[in-house]
Parts: C-alpha cells; sequence; structure tokens
C-alpha cells in the first residue's frame, strides 16, 4: 500500500477514529486504527471497541492497494509533529513508513501488526432507514443524554430510547432519556425512507412488553464528535437505521464520509409517557433560560444537601440553598406569577438541564401544591424535562403576618440559626466522638428521604419491573 495525504485534514479523522480504539491491553489489535487503500474507491479509517465502530473516508491520492494498521498514539504524534505540507504513507515488511514529500529530513517507521485479524466496519448499505437534519439529531442528543444513569452504562437505562412518534407524521421520532430521578424527551421530524420501522413487542416466557432500541451512550458521544466536524452543515441530513431481525440489536449511522455502528442495549425501558405529567390544572410559570441559570450557578450547595429550595409567591420567584460547611444563599427574580407553590430540586439536575438551552429559550414550568414531579417544557412541548422533587426542609410557621404587607405569610423557610428549643430534637454534640455519630444520624436520614423519593417514583411509573439476563437487577 502506498498513499499521499495532506497531514492536517488527515489528523483531524483520525482523532475522531482513534477515540474508539481501546485504550488498554485487553486486546491489542483493537488499540489500533485499520486503513484500508484502493484506487478505485479512495482510503477508509476503521476502529472499533467491539462495541461500537466507525469507518471515515479521507481524501487521498492511492498508487498502490493495500491495507494496514496505524498505531493510535503513536501515529498521531507523527502526524501532530509533521512539518511538511504532504506526506507519503506505504507499507513495509514489519509495519508502515512515512516520510515528507517536500523536506526529505522527515522520515517515520513503526513496526505494525498484521491487519488480517481486525475486525471489519460495514459501509451504510440499507435500504430502509429514517433521515434527520444534523442539527435536529445533534439537538436530541445533547437534551437527552445528560438524563442517562452513568453508574450502569450496560442497561436500559445507560443509553437514549429512540422511538417512533405516534401521531406526528410517519417519520417523526422522539429521543428519551432517564435515570430514574429524570426525564428528558426531546421530539424531531425527520423523513421515513424504505418504512423503516423499529420497535415492537418482547416476551420473557411471563411477560409482554413494548419495545424501543436504546443507543448506548458511547455510540452517541461519538456521533457527537462527528457532528461537530467543521466538515458537517446543520441541514446536513443524518441517515439512522436499526439492524437485526424483529428484535434490533444494532444501529448505523451515516453522515457524508462517516459511518458509525454501534450494539443496542438490552433491556425493557419504562413505561416513560406515564411518568409525564399533564399540564391541565397544574400551576403554570415561564421563565427566561438565561435569568434561571444566573440565579441557580449562585446557589451554595454541597454533595450531601445538594438542593435548591424554588419558592414561588406573588409576583416572584425566590431560590435558596443551605449548606453546614459554606453557610446559605438567596436569590429573588420577579416573575408573572398569581399564586403560591413551592419545590426543592438537587441543583446538579438543573444545572445540567439549563445547558442543553439557548440563553433566550422561554421555560414553562408546571407545577402542583404537593410533591410531585416537576415538568419543565420548551419549543411548545416538543421538549419536555420531568424533576423528581427532593424532600423539603422542615418550615417554621409565623403566627402573625410581616407588617405592612397586607399578605399572610403562611409559611417561611427559616434562615436565621435558633438555638434548639424542642426536647424531643437531639441534643448538640459537645465532643468529638459525639459529632461522628450525630453527622452519621443525619446522613441515615438523608439516605431514607431519598429512598422514600424513589418509591415515589415507582408508583407513579404503574410499578415498572424490569429483570436484567445478567444478575436480575430491578431498575427504573
Amino acid at each position: 500500500m502506498k498513499i499521499h495525504f495532506e497531514p492536517k485534514d488527515f489528523l483531524r479523522k483520525f482523532k475522531i477514529a482513534a477515540s474508539v480504539a481501546v485504550s488498554k491491553d485487553v486486546k491489542p489489535i483493537l488499540c489500533n486504527v485499520k486503513i484500508v487503500a484502493d484506487k478505485r474507491f479512495g482510503a477508509v479509517l476503521m476502529a472499533t471497541d467491539t462495541g461500537v465502530g466507525i469507518r471515515i473516508r479521507f481524501d487521498a491520492d492511492v498508487s498502490k492497494n493495500g491495507e494496514a494498521l496505524l498505531p493510535s498514539k503513536p501515529f498521531r504524534q507523527i502526524l501532530e509533529s509533521a512539518k511538511d505540507e504532504r506526506l507519503t504513507l506505504e507499507t513495509t515488511e514489519t509495519g508502515i513508513a512515512v516520510a515528507g514529500e517536500y523536506d526529505g529530513n522527515e522520515q517515520w517507521t513503526l513496526d505494525t501488526l498484521p491487519p488480517d485479524e481486525f475486525p471489519f466496519i460495514d459501509e451504510f448499505m440499507e435500504t430502509a432507514y429514517h433521515e434527520i437534519p444534523a442539527n435536529a439529531l445533534g439537538e436530541m442528543i445533547r437534551r437527552t443524554m445528560f438524563a442517562t444513569d452513568t453508574e450502569d452504562a450496560r442497561y436500559a437505562l445507560g443509553g437514549v430510547c429512540f422511538e417512533s412518534n405516534i401521531g406526528y407524521g410517519a417519520g417523526s421520532l422522539c429521543a428519551v432519556a432517564t435515570d430514574g430521578c429524570r426525564l428528558a424527551v426531546q421530539d424531531a421530524s425527520g423523513l421515513c425512507v424504505g418504512d423503516h420501522s423499529f420497535g415492537g413487542t418482547k416476551n420473557d416466557g411471563e411477560n409482554e412488553w413494548e419495545y424501543f432500541p436504546i443507543v448506548p451512550v458511547n455510540a452517541l458521544k461519538l456521533l457527537t464528535k462527528v457532528l461537530k466536524d467543521k466538515s458537517v452543515h446543520e441541514t446536513d441530513a443524518i441517515k439512522m437505521a436499526f439492524m437485526g431481525a424483529e428484535q434490533k440489536t444494532r444501529v448505523l449511522f451515516q453522515c457524508n464520509d462517516v459511518t458509525i455502528f454501534a450494539r443496542l442495549l438490552e433491556g425493557r425501558f419504562p413505561m416513560w409517557r406515564s411518568i409525564v405529567p399533564e399540564t391541565e390544572n397544574r400551576l403554570h410559570v415561564q421563565v427566561r433560560c438565561e435569568t434561571l441559570r444566573s440565579a441557580i450557578n449562585q446557589m451554595v450547595t454541597s454533595k450531601t444537601e445538594p438542593g435548591v429550595l424554588f419558592t414561588f409567591r406573588h409576583g416572584g420567584l425566590t431560590l435558596e440553598s443551605r449548606t453546614k460547611e459554606s453557610g446559605q444563599s438567596k436569590v429573588a427574580i420577579p416573575l408573572s406569577f398569581n399564586d403560591m407553590a413551592d419545590f426543592m430540586i438537587d441543583v446538579s439536575f438543573m444545572k445540567d438541564y439549563l445547558r442543553s438551552l439557548d440563553a433566550e429559550t422561554a421555560i414553562d414550568i408546571y407545577m402542583s401544591a404537593d410533591n410531585d414531579p416537576v415538568l419543565f417544557e420548551t419549543d411548545g412541548g416538543d421538549y419536555r424535562y420531568v424533576a423528581m422533587p427532593m424532600t423539603k426542609p422542615a418550615v417554621k410557621v409565623n403566627a402573625e403576618p410581616e407588617a405592612d404587607t397586607g399578605i399572610e405569610v403562611v409559611g417561611q423557610v427559616s434562615t436565621e440559626e435558633e438555638p434548639m428549643k424542642n426536647v424531643d430534637e437531639p441534643p448538640v454534640p459537645d465532643n468529638e466522638l459525639e459529632t461522628k455519630v450525630f453527622q452519621l444520624l443525619q446522613e441515615n436520614d438523608q439516605l431514607h428521604a431519598k429512598a422514600e423519593q424513589y418509591k415515589v417514583l415507582l408508583d407513579r411509573a404503574m410499578r415498572v419491573i424490569e429483570r436484567m439476563k445478567n444478575d436480575q437487577r430491578i431498575c427504573v
């Protein structure tokens, strides 16, 4: 094999391919990027970790057909250090040789493994698929992927579920992700080609349920890198095909000269439509994304106390947070609101959600008086985000209204440190051992509170139970 290419363009595409290559020497051959050159079809880079794979065409003049393995790290260093504007890559008896065409001083040789045993990544040859604009697919990924379960990425909640959006046209899709405490749904319009269909029913011998494909996060992260490449335009059409018999097991994406392959996750995705609250008969308020984001970023929280209290009163919203280590924070936002409501949400849930939106986006918040899930909507309902509230702190009830306000204060969060007067409350620890015991008791109470949140979610998800094949793990 012998090819001639420009290192800058080659390096950009080689980095994307090399990001798929295995970094550990579990299977040495997978630590490489395979290159295949043909005078008729050009040159292609391929990389895989067996679960996700990629093939990328790049510009090169092929003077001799062949193939070789390129060690990802050493070859990347060669491309980054090369000063010549054009390089020649040629196979040798033991590996490859790289040389500059205009500067005879630039020469490198690498010993490489034989390419015969490297897995082959198929081209996109499907005749049935969905076609989605690059900007719409990128938005679907950005607005849902953050809500996946990062602790158990191999299971159903560790990926994004794609569904055909029934009732919105043949090409309409929605992407859904949840980690059990929050849920994100993004709708998009596409084009259905060749009667492409996916989803159906599965049966484990005891129960039958509706099935839709779940794409792993690492495949979506790779696709995001491709969509951000300067060669991809917002209006470029991305082809997406789910493959396999009745029960789909693989997905293929094609974006211009790039094809991505991934194995779908196994498992049963929750019945998420029953979790999303209805907007009717709920309190509603609208707030600008940048306004809410600025206030959230001012909140002082910690890992053990991550909650932010949202308090809606006539004419405004107050955000409050409090930690034992760092003190407290409070920010007021004027809003057009004529009712009363409050809830507490994990600050990371809000930051992840707000990062997925543009600054000028208008957010519609739907809430209820009790501790029901809070619904955030944008783009006329095309993007929905549901977050489970945390247990609110105890409130201090004032016996009398504040002077000169004309409004009776029903409940107000106490922001002042007061001595403990209730004999039923635990005593203040006065030595190091008692302090540690006191902290453990508080952490135990927090764990119980979190368990109650999971119980609420399970009840509202109609007791959806998922049995995993490997370890019979139950998750929602």
